[in-house]
């Protein structure tokens, strides 16, 4: 009897020492990472089974990952370096047609539109193109006036006064040969266009009767365009002639592109308090549109300092934070205290040296990873801060 309680005793000894974790392991639970162990048991949250891992010699905010895990994550890097950065203020506008490439097409004698070829607005219109016929009594009568200047007993001076009469008319030298040579009049006169350019303005239609200098069409080229924004007072002092922006038009393109401010308005509209600043950029794939809102981006006070891409900081209500590489797979998280930002860079100002590789994609991840791993968050292994700029 005695010898089976001995057995008994040891065989329960046995059992929990198997059961606890040995000195360089620990148990933990695989859905509540931040349990910790140091016997087998169930986990008090989940109650799913602890398992045993090792321990690692890591400081509180380090996580080392393998090459696979660093490749799966898209995780890279840069050397913290000196760089010119620039404060940046954005502006909205809208895109306009460019009012020194648009040309108003005009009647050149009175007469009656007896076809339109042009109908669209929007169309584009090739230099050559029929744009109207034109019935003309005032135009017949030049042409009647040419034809009598042919004939020998009229003077060259008489001839060349009639034909230029005819070109003033907006008549080609192709069209006078025709009457030269058919010896006819033109009773309805075709009209075709000297430009190239997209119609923006039909101000007629087949039958009008129109006087001389009456505005039928308006065309205007798209290779430069303006855009119009509204400044307001507290950044007129960044804007000047000839001040370069970038431009983001999301209907037009992914892409930026780049003009510069060609007028300032003198008066402040009121009451709104507002300048109005005209910017031209150009235009050569056409993908811009007259219409489009464009994002406008204008950079001012340049200066050289550490700066890192805006997607390497980490923000949260306890500050700002990046990813440091220590070494091969050995990752830090380290506090920083960021100044001037702009759309791309964030000044660096304290808590990284110059030549510290920092991740600059996958930072989340990383965040992300040591939470789990750590069951806790890389900010709680830093000090308080103070003086952090948000």
């Amino acid at each position: 009897m005695m010898i089976s309680s001995l057995i008994i005793i040891s065989c329960k000894s046995k059992n929990n020492q198997a059961e606890m974790a040995g000195a360089d392991e620990y148990y933990t639970c695989s859905m509540d990472p931040q349990v910790i162990e140091n016997k087998a048991g169930n986990c008090p949250i989940c109650h799913m089974k602890l398992i045993k891992v090792k321990k690692n010699n890591l400081k509180a905010g380090q996580i080392k990952l393998s090459e696979q895990q660093i490749k799966l994550a898209n995780i890279t890097y840069d050397t913290l370096r000196m760089q010119e950065l620039a404060k940046e203020i954005t502006l909205t506008g809208k895109v306009t047609v460019d009012q020194n490439l648009s040309e108003a097409i005009s009647a050149r004698v009175d007469g009656r539109i007896e076809k339109l070829a042009v109908k669209n607005i929007g169309d584009y219109i090739s230099k050559g193109q029929l744009l109207y016929e034109i019935y003309s009594e005032e135009l017949n009568a030049a042409q009647q006036e040419f034809l009598l200047s042919l004939q020998k007993s009229s003077t060259q001076e008489f001839t060349a006064a009639a034909k230029n009469k005819l070109l003033l008319y907006g008549l080609s030298e192709s069209q006078i040969n025709q009457i030269k040579i058919s010896k006819k009049v033109l009773l309805s006169l075709p009209v075709y266009s000297s430009i190239d350019g997209f119609v923006n303005e039909i101000s007629v239609t087949e039958g009008n009767y129109v006087s001389s200098g009456t505005t039928l069409f308006r065309l205007s080229s798209l290779s430069s365009l303006w855009v119009e924004a509204q400044v307001y007072l507290p950044y007129l002092s960044y804007l000047k002639t000839e001040t370069e922006a970038g431009f983001f038009i999301p209907a037009a393109s992914e892409k930026y592109f780049s003009g510069k401010v060609i007028f300032i308005d003198p008066q402040v509209q009121s009451p709104e308090r507002f300048v109005l600043a005209r910017f031209q950029i150009t235009n050569p794939t056409q993908q811009i549109k007259p219409g489009m809102l464009a994002n406008i981006t204008l950079q001012t006070k340049n200066k050289k300092s550490l700066a890192l891409p805006v997607d390497a900081i980490i923000q949260d209500s306890k500050g700002a934070n990046v990813w440091v590489l220590d070494s091969v797979g050995l990752f830090e998280n380290k506090m920083v205290i960021t100044g001037m930002q702009n759309s791309r860079m964030v000044e660096i100002v304290n808590g990284l040296k110059e030549g510290d590789v920092v991740v600059v994609t996958g930072a989340y991840l990383l965040n992300s990873e040591y939470v789990f791993k750590r069951g806790a968050n890389p900010m709680e292994a830093h000090g308080e801060m103070k003086g952090m700029k948000m």
